[in-house]
């Protein structure tokens, strides 16, 4: 006969919880708890022992010397790359390309906002992408072409393998490789596919905005050369407004499958999914690339020809991927409710606080109710918004993987987290008023509920 699971220990300072009915207890439109013991066995004697003492100092000195790196490799493409092209060619170039990545930064903030990452990740992988990609896809490219040329191409044959073949292969993993970096980093900083796919766009747009600068400065320089604007416009126009997502599309393949590898903690499935989603990636851009090649071009309208395989070819593509990514963000949704509800169910939630997690409206309500005590009511609201988001996510990849003295101890630390936020939420919103008695002592007057608070945070705080 199997054992009966251990109870649930209650919240640290709270009532241990009652048994939930079965349903009508606020937690009725959730699905059925899939661990019997979730979030069981904190606290307990399970091998976990007390939680590590974190060193920052150490994670501090990594990220200073990966952007001091990072910095010194951008110095570097800027000499070597951009400087050539002339001061004044240069401020062109880079004005005409903040369009597009602006773009790509405003997908981005939409598709990180409901599961924030660190902000400093993200300027990590921008970063890569703007500095390290393209010098590592400068020098590897720079192998592939003189190899190219020592077999003895022709030169149609040499720009085709160029643009089809070398192109596609070496900056595809060039910008993977940032993804690489950040599983290195740390794993957490990657639990599912929608946190590969905002990497991968941020490496990608990062990637796009020097090598629009580069594109954009050649551009400027030809109409110089030949007295007229037309050559500048078509690049802008082509790469700068109507293809700003084409490396976002094939990165985010590559992001899309190192993030469902991550969700389930697989090495085999890091190498399957992860090439597998890199293969893609490569896949589509050749085939951008490739579009020149095989297009019937109207020599009085060469613009048209391109127009239509657009129409016809990439932007069918680019609507596809975009509905995948609004499947994943609200797949994520959906991991949030399921988790926080089990955890709410074990007494660590109230259904008003599953609610406001689940809406961004609510959430920034929650968050302007707190500021009218304070910034560090404000900031422990954040905290504790995206402490209770992670432990969700973290929660849904256990169990989809299995559990380890790391998870177990990571959950513990985010829900003492959550419980700490909490309480310095709760004594800085509720402020105690005292007033004199005639006989000369002092009582306590509690303060009039606000009932967006209410709502927002539930009663509890």
């Amino acid at each position: 006969m199997k054992n009966p699971a251990p109870p649930i220990p209650p919240a640290p300072g709270r009532a241990p919880a009652r048994p939930a009915p079965p349903r009508g207890d606020g937690y009725g439109y959730d699905v059925a708890r899939s661990d019997p013991q979730a979030p069981g066995r904190l606290g307990e004697a399970d091998g976990t022992g007390p939680a590590r003492p974190t060193r920052p100092w150490v994670r501090r000195l990594i990220w200073s010397i990966a952007f001091t790196a990072l910095a010194l490799i951008a110095v570097g493409v800027w000499f070597l790359a951009i400087r050539p092209m002339g001061l004044g060619t240069s401020l062109v170039a880079f004005t005409a390309a903040l369009v597009p990545v602006a773009i790509v930064l405003s997908a981005v903030w939409w598709l990180d906002r409901y599961t924030p990452q660190p902000r400093v990740t993200l300027v990590f992988a921008f970063a890569w992408g703007a500095a390290m990609s393209v010098a590592l896809a400068l020098l590897v490219g720079s192998i592939a072409e003189f190899a190219i040329s020592a077999i003895g191409a022709e030169e149609d044959s040499a720009q085709f393998l160029g643009a089809v073949v070398q192109a596609p292969v070496v900056e595809e993993s060039m910008k993977s490789a940032g993804l690489l970096a950040l599983l290195i980093f740390g794993r957490r900083f990657i639990s599912g596919p929608l946190d590969g796919v905002v990497y991968a766009i941020l490496i990608a747009g990062g990637f796009a905005f020097t090598e629009n600068i580069l594109y954009f400065g050649s551009a400027f320089l030809e109409s110089q050369a030949a007295g007229e604007v037309d050559a500048f416009w078509q690049t802008f126009l082509l790469r700068g407004i109507m293809s700003p997502f084409a490396h976002a599309s094939f990165t985010s393949l590559a992001g899309i499958g190192i993030g469902l590898a991550a969700e389930r903690r697989s090495l085999l499935l890091y190498a399957g999914l992860g090439l597998g989603g890199l293969s893609l990636g490569m896949c589509l851009h050749a085939l951008w690339n490739g579009a020149t090649f095989f297009l019937d071009v109207d020599p009085e309208n060469p613009l048209r020809s391109f127009l239509e395989y657009y129409a016809y070819v990439q932007l069918p593509i680019f609507l596809v991927l975009a509905g995948i990514l609004l499947w994943l963000r609200l797949r994520e949704r959906s991991i949030i409710r399921r988790q926080l509800s089990s955890y709410g169910r074990a007494g660590w939630f109230t259904p008003d606080e599953v609610r406001m997690l689940l809406s961004m409206r609510r959430r920034r309500r929650a968050e302007a109710w707190a500021a009218r005590s304070g910034a560090n009511a404000r900031r422990a609201m954040r905290d504790l918004i995206r402490a209770s988001v992670q432990l969700a996510m973290d929660r849904n990849s256990v169990m989809r993987s299995r559990s380890t003295e790391r998870t177990r101890r990571a959950e513990r630390e985010l829900l003492e987290r959550i419980t700490s936020d909490r309480r310095l939420i709760g004594a800085l919103t509720r402020p105690v008023a005292r007033s004199a008695s005639s006989a000369g002592a002092e009582r306590p007057v509690a303060p009039a509920h606000d009932p967006a608070a209410v709502e927002a945070f539930g009663a509890r705080a």
